[in-house]
């Protein structure tokens, strides 16, 4: 009554990212939030994890704006900001200039970001949505505007337990102060664990606990607890050793002489705790599983053994081990089924009805990877004929005629709507497919679907989908049927909840959102029905708080992923130490507390391990923590065969993948000709499967936001040298004049940018652009040519080609190729061969295989002295930087002999194997499409086989 806020609802995690979206969209190009960024969203989640900060803590952005001042005035007076020795280019004393700048830098950045909050909150109002931290706040805000509220709770409520009271946050905190504050004295009993305070993510602080003792310790009664139902004397006294390192306790902020805190075991129970140490990581995960496999053997139930870590990623080979030998296992790592290859297809289905409803055959680049999904059952080289086809196929349901292909030549292929040949029996036919009737029928389903999309709703279209496609029978079919059809179902409830809070969502909508969900790197969790009850237990220590198992596993224990804060800032702004929390605070005591909760959740049996070296051999140290034990350290040999079964076990990774080719006439044809050019070279010895695809079978792929962009920098940069030399005294033209020509430019792409993004981007390329003409366009050579065509090259026998950036002349005997590079600048892909890349990288590879050509063409006299990268965007010095390339003739020859060998496997048609890297999109279609599981391979393959 008091509120009057009617019926508002709960903010979902999409509509709080398209609020915040909103609020950046809106900012000018030069707000801090926005400036030099090429994407507009970058402090997207900054922002949101502000926000949210603002209000567990009840901050407002005055009091941020003022604890940002103070800090920034206090900098020069900052021990950690001043020099505490002599140096070459300072003095003891002397203020960290640099240092001092970049904070300051970041200060206003977070001042800026905090006066978006009021937006926020009218967002909120604007459209009846609140978060959870409103509710406390809408009561603090209340109880301060009116005392009578505030009166009637105190006298109602007399008596206050708190509970967890370690893990209160600012507000929390507040909002018992406000209770609190009619008494003197009042009737408050707090229960908490100092040393189990680990929640500072999440806003709890410990400093509420001495602020707390100070306001009431007058009347204050304080108790420990002291007998402890869970653990091991042993366990508990080393656990003590370790968090008696840590002096922001009670026992010492309570200023008493008196209290201390010994904690006592059960005494009707043993326990036994020790340290392995292992040469390396492999060894520290395989015995472990080792020993859970004993130890359930044995008779343990499974759910009484856990394996804890501070970050999930650190248990990723145990998982894949317990997985491959059968035991039974449960984890609270999110399973995201928004990256499952069965949600993926589906959303690449959806988004190409959704294309091709808008604009008939926009989406064509969708389908060949899409029909690969396993549901459709369409055999792989069926779709390849049909790729080829649709290449040479003209007019419709022309029969192939490789020698018609050879005539045409290769810039005037153009390929023919798959829509239209999926629903053209004729053409089909003649193909000689597997199953030709089954593409009929799944191009008449995509017209069906398409039509669908405009005459029925969301929910509808999805349930033809899912019965159209054979979805639902082909999970049926499947071995782990129960877990897909839960993540069908799962992905079915996400879309009736958002029907329900949006009646009128459409297609297009639906797919904005599940694309922003995972550019913000927010999961779709899957909705499990039934779990594994009594399985190992693979726990974070965060997420362990709480329980105890009779045998516990503390795994990595070494420096980096215990002593370490996980993440260190990701994701959010530069908060101030007066900001967020007391100087008495300190990070690597809170992580001792972490490590202290892990260790006191085992009951009887406690194992702590770490390894001397990582897979990659780099030497590991060992947690400062794991030392404060004063526990000696075993070294643990690993049986053999045990070590080589994991490793088998380990390497039956996903395998390359192995294709079936089209007949050999049909790729004659399609490689008659062929010349080779850096791309295809360099994408050949990345994965030749890729080559197949992009090269061969030229599968359409959608332009890129980053290769738009790239083309109109490219195009900028030659008409801008097209403009000096018409000019009559050859003047470079204005920075002005750069930025129009990249305006046009970026114009005729405009199509392949959403609006904000192109705002962005526009902006961003200026900013550059103008910068670049200040730097560096004074000492551009005015002798040259750019976008060189070079075609009919022959090196050695082998035919080249290529497009050159631009060519300088130094002087009457030598020329300069450049190539301009609107990536981040990374200098590993102008590394020169060595023995991790004998080959050298992409870059150093490309501009080699230029100088080649050029020098073959004969197209000028001069000699190649070398050749440069220029980089369009900056570094992380703010510079934009030219990388000089020079070349021996034994490191030309090195990449001359790489392009002969490319060269003859292409026309040797040697690309049927795939790279098998897992972030390959032709070999993690290939492996889905073929269901290729390695240890089942292993499995019923014979005894000789294995070995």
């Amino acid at each position: 009554e008091y509120f009057s806020k009617g019926n508002p609802e709960p903010l979902s995690d999409l509509e709080r990212i398209d609020m915040v979206r909103a609020l950046l969209e809106k900012l000018p190009a030069d707000h801090p939030l926005r400036a030099g960024k090429k994407d507009v969203f970058q402090h997207e989640e900054h922002l949101r994890d502000l926000f949210s900060t603002m209000k567990k803590e009840g901050w407002t952005p005055g009091h941020v704006r003022k604890k940002c001042d103070e800090f920034i005035k206090g900098l020069p007076s900052n021990p950690d900001f001043i020099y505490q020795r002599n140096g070459k280019n300072f003095k003891k004393g002397d203020p960290k200039a640099a240092q001092i700048q970049e904070v300051t830098e970041k200060i206003e950045r977070l001042k800026a970001a905090a006066d978006l909050f009021p937006r926020f909150a009218r967002a909120l109002e604007e459209t009846d949505r609140y978060e959870y931290e409103d509710m406390l706040l809408w009561v603090l805000k209340a109880f301060e505007k009116n005392e009578a509220l505030l009166r009637g709770y105190q006298e109602r409520y007399q008596y206050v337990l708190v509970d967890e009271f370690q893990d209160t946050n600012g507000a929390q905190f507040q909002l018992l102060q406000q209770l609190l504050d009619f008494w003197e004295s009042p009737n408050v009993f707090i229960v908490g664990d100092d040393d189990q305070s680990i929640y500072e993510f999440q806003g709890a602080r410990l400093e509420n606990l001495r602020l707390f003792q100070h306001q009431y310790r007058k009347n204050l009664k304080t108790i420990v607890l002291e007998e402890n139902y869970r653990s091991a004397q042993v366990i508990l006294d080393a656990a003590a050793r370790v968090i008696n390192h840590n002096t922001i306790r009670a026992v010492h902020l309570f200023g008493s002489n008196t209290l201390e805190k010994k904690l006592i075991g059960q005494t009707n129970i043993s326990g036994e705790i020790q340290v392995q140490r292992f040469a390396n990581r492999l060894q520290e995960s395989v015995h472990i599983v080792d020993q859970i496999d004993t130890l359930i053997h044995a008779g343990v139930p499974p759910k009484e053994i856990a394996v804890l870590y501070a970050r999930h990623r650190q248990a990723d080979r145990i998982l894949n081990l317990l997985g491959k030998k059968g035991i039974p296992f449960q984890t609270k790592k999110p399973q995201n089924i928004l990256e499952l290859p069965l949600i993926r297809h589906i959303r690449s289905l959806l988004s190409y009805i959704a294309e091709e409803s808008r604009q008939p055959f926009s989406g064509e680049y969708r389908l060949f990877q899409l029909l690969h999904a396993g549901f459709w059952d369409l055999p792989g080289l069926d779709l390849a004929k049909i790729a080829l086809t649709a290449q040479i196929a003209d007019p419709l349901s022309e029969e192939v005629q490789p020698e018609k292909y050879r005539q045409r030549g290769k810039k005037e292929r153009s390929n023919l709507p798959w829509r239209i040949l999926l629903t053209d029996p004729v053409a089909l036919e003649q193909l000689s497919l597997e199953q030709p009737q089954k593409c009929i029928q799944v191009g008449k389903k995509l017209n069906d679907w398409i039509t669908d999309a405009a005459n029925c709703s969301l929910s509808q279209l999805l349930e033809k989908i899912y019965s159209g496609a054979g979805i639902i029978q082909w999970a049926i079919q499947q071995p782990d049927k129960a877990w897909l059809l839960q993540v069908l179902h799962t992905f079915s409830q996400f879309v009736q909840s958002e029907l329900l809070r949006y009646p009128a969502l459409s297609l297009p909508r639906l797919l904005d959102l599940l694309n922003s969900m995972e550019d913000n790197r927010l999961p779709l969790p899957l909705s499990q029905s039934a779990q594994v009850a009594s399985g190992v237990q693979l726990l974070t220590a965060h997420a362990a708080k709480g329980l105890e198992f009779s045998y516990v596993f503390m795994l990595d224990c070494t420096e980096d992923a215990w002593d370490k804060n996980a993440g260190g800032n990701r994701g959010r702004f530069y908060l101030p130490d007066n900001l967020t929390r007391s100087a008495e605070e300190d990070a690597l005591e809170a992580r001792r507390r972490l490590f202290y909760v892990a260790m006191t959740r085992a009951r009887t049996h406690l194992s702590l391990s770490y390894a001397q070296a990582d897979d990659a051999g780099k030497t590991l140290t060992q947690s400062r923590f794991l030392a404060e034990t004063s526990l000696p350290h075993l070294d643990m040999p690993l049986r053999e065969s045990v070590l080589l079964e994991a490793q088998i076990l380990l390497m039956l990774e996903p395998a390359k993948p192995v294709i079936q080719l089209p007949e050999e006439v049909i790729l004659q044809s399609m490689l008659d000709g062929f010349t080779l050019s850096v791309t295809a070279f360099n994408r050949y010895l990345r994965c030749p499967l890729a080559f197949y695809y992009e090269d061969v079978l030229r599968v359409p792929a959608a332009t890129s936001e980053s290769a738009a962009y790239g083309l109109a920098m490219h195009s900028t940069l030659q008409q801008f040298l097209l403009r000096m030399k018409s000019h009559p005294k050859m003047e470079w033209p204005s920075w002005e004049v750069l930025q129009k020509l990249f305006q046009d430019a970026l114009e005729h792409q405009r199509g392949f940018f959403s609006e904000s993004a192109f705002v962005q981007r526009l902006a961003l390329g200026k900013d550059y652009l103008r910068r670049m003409h200040v730097e560096q366009v004074p000492y551009w050579r005015k002798r040259a040519i750019s976008e060189r065509n070079i075609e009919g090259v022959s090196i050695e026998g082998l035919p080249v080609k290529g497009v050159l950036d631009k060519i300088e002349w130094f002087d009457q005997q030598s020329i300069r190729i450049v190539d301009y590079k609107t990536g981040v600048p990374d200098m590993r892909k102008t590394m020169a061969p060595s023995a991790e890349h004998p080959l050298g990288g992409d870059y150093w590879r490309q501009l080699a295989f230029y100088q080649m050509l050029l020098e073959h063409s004969k197209y000028y006299p001069e000699r190649v002295r070398n050749t440069a990268i220029i980089w369009l965007e900056p570094d992380k010095k703010g510079s934009f930087p030219v990388t000089e390339i020079s070349y021996t003739a034994d490191e030309l020859q090195l990449v001359l002999t790489s392009m002969k060998q490319v060269y003859r496997q292409i026309l040797a048609f040697e690309f049927r194997e795939g790279c098998g890297k897992p972030d390959c999109v032709w070999c993690k279609m290939v492996r889905e499409k073929q269901g290729i599981d390695p240890l089942e391979r292993y499995l019923e393959a014979d005894l000789d086989d294995r070995s």
